[in-house]
This record gives C-alpha cells, sequence and structure tokens, in this order.
C-alpha cells in the first residue's frame, strides 16, 4: 500500500498534463463515451441492463475511473436515451476535481472510493454492474479487489473488466503498474514477478467468468451467482491493514529527505508528461519500447 501511495506523482502529472493540453482532451473525447450510450467491448450490455427490473435506476460503477469518462452515460430504450445512475470511482478523486475545476471542464465530479476496499462504501449488496477499465492492475491488491466488487454486486449483477495485456510487463513495474492482466486458455491471470492467480478457479462456486480477447485486449465478464463467502472478505483485518499503511506513510512523509524525493518526482513527471505531448501516441510507445529494451 505504501509503494502504491508514492505513485500518485505520475497518475497526477498525467493527469495535469493531458487536461491542460487542448490536443490531448480533445483526443480523449473521442476515445470515451461520455454523452452516448453505454458500450463495452465483447459484452452486449445494453441488452443486459435492459433485463433488468429497473434499467435506468440500476446503480453503475466506474471503479479506477480516472479522468476517462469512458463507458457512456446513457442507455437506449424504445428509441430514446435515457440518462444512467453511473458513479465514477477512483482514490485520486480529491485530484481529480481538482484538475475538472482548474481547467474548468464540464463533467461529474468523481468520488472517492478504493476498490479493495469497495464494500465499505456500497455495503448492500445492489448493484447491478461494475466496470473496470485499464484500472484493476494499477491498484495494490486486484484480486482483493475482484473480490470486493462481486460483494457489492446483487446475485446476477456483473463485473466488466477490460485491460491492457499484461502491462506491469511492459511499464517496468513503474509507478501503479505491478500486476499483469491476460487469458490464458479462456482463463483470467492475473500475475507479477512473485504471483500468480487463476480468477477462473479462486471465484468457482459464486461467479460465472468468462474471459476472452478482444481488440488484443484481456476482457472479462464475471457474473454473481451466489454471495462472496465471508472468509474471503476480512473487514477487521482490512482495518489493520489500512491503519498500519496510514502510520508508516505518516512515517515516510515526514522524513525531509523522502518528501523532498516525492515533490521531485511529481516535479520531474510533470515535466517529462508535458514534453511527451509533443510526440504523437506511436511515437511516445516507440520510445517507452526503446527505454523497455534498454533496461533489460
Amino acid at each position: 500500500m505504501v509503494q502504491w501511495l508514492f505513485g500518485i506523482p505520475y497518475e497526477v502529472a498525467f493527469w495535469e498534463a493531458t487536461y491542460k493540453n487542448r490536443k490531448e482532451r480533445q483526443k480523449l473525447s473521442l476515445f470515451s463515451h461520455y454523452n452516448s450510450p453505454i458500450q463495452l467491448a465483447g459484452f452486449d450490455v445494453q441488452q443486459f441492463l435492459q433485463s433488468q427490473p429497473n434499467p435506468a435506476q440500476a446503480t453503475i460503477l466506474d471503479v479506477g475511473a480516472g479522468m476517462t469518462y469512458l463507458p457512456g452515460n446513457y442507455l437506449t430504450i424504445e428509441g430514446k436515451n435515457q440518462p444512467l445512475n453511473l458513479h465514477y470511482i477512483d482514490p485520486l478523486a480529491a485530484y481529480y476535481n481538482q484538475i475538472l475545476s482548474k481547467y474548468k471542464v464540464d463533467r461529474p465530479k468523481v468520488e472517492f472510493g478504493m476498490m479493495e476496499y469497495i464494500s465499505a462504501f456500497y455495503p448492500n449488496h445492489d448493484v447491478t454492474l461494475i466496470t473496470i477499465q485499464n484500472a484493476l492492475d494499477h491498484s495494490s491488491n486486484p484480486v482483493k479487489g475482484i473480490l470486493e466488487s462481486l460483494d457489492i454486486l446483487h446475485v446476477g449483477g456483473v463485473l466488466y473488466l477490460n485491460h491492457h495485456p499484461n502491462e506491469a510487463e511492459y511499464e517496468n513495474y513503474r509507478g501503479f503498474h505491478q500486476f499483469n492482466i491476460m487469458v490464458e486458455d479462456d482463463k483470467l491471470i492475473i500475475w507479477n514477478k512473485s504471483r500468480r492467480f487463476n480468477i477462473n478457479q479462486l471465484l468457482s462456486g459464486f461467479a460465472k467468468v468468462e474471459a476472452k480477447v478482444v481488440d488484443n485486449n484481456p476482457i472479462a465478464i464475471i457474473t454473481k451467482t451466489a454471495e462472496v463467502p465471508e472468509n474471503m472478505i476480512n473487514r477487521r483485518a482490512d482495518i489493520v491493514k489500512l491503519s498500519n499503511a496510514l502510520l508508516a506513510y505518516s512515517k515516510e512523509v515526514n522524513s525531509p529527505k523522502r518528501m523532498f524525493q516525492y515533490h521531485l518526482k511529481l516535479m520531474y513527471y510533470r515535466l517529462m508528461q508535458r514534453v511527451s505531448k509533443w510526440f504523437s501516441w506511436q511515437t511516445r510507445q516507440r520510445i517507452k519500447s526503446l527505454f523497455k529494451r534498454k533496461n533489460e
């Protein structure tokens, strides 16, 4: 958790640079489906939502949303677009809302929440759909994020995952990139240099996992079939872990040397992100690949 907390400067610098640069913001608006009907690659989400008792009122969470506003926020019912009850959730909500205000961007505020502890924010087991896109592998504990997400869904609800393949390997385990996601033999696999999890096997008995690759991205549609066993979510242990992480982080940030390093890193990332916007996305990827090969 402490390592994750010190990955914040990179993420904040990225979104500051994106929203400050008008061309980058325009590119993001093309990539995002905001103000459009909801759509998710490899999953007929419109049909799924329309099968619910009250489709437009169904609670939908975009967890680890960042500032992409990616899924689309309308449901098409009888040819008409109705707004969805969609919440954008991210642990860095305070930073992101500050960026929205600073650059006067008309988008919904991001709500604070951590996917690893999302059951504390939505305890009623009544969420219909959770989307996590390019965010699960940025969390401090992605497997726990899956279990917590399933816990707050009602039975029959869906957790939708869509990620870049093996991104931690590609990013050389920098910043938030500490885990890889892939599909192997129709199974969802989460792994890094020290651990490997077969998610289909882990969730057997209370969820059905449909894993596939769409446009080179590993995608999983996980349907909750029964309640998550109580022994798989230990809220008392979570409180202890978070308290210890808070104390450890407080100790770190009270060190003048550590604080100097933190702010120096933030300045560095801000500069690098602004410079990177001078180049096309393809050029940036080629530069990343060169650095990766050099470090191997």
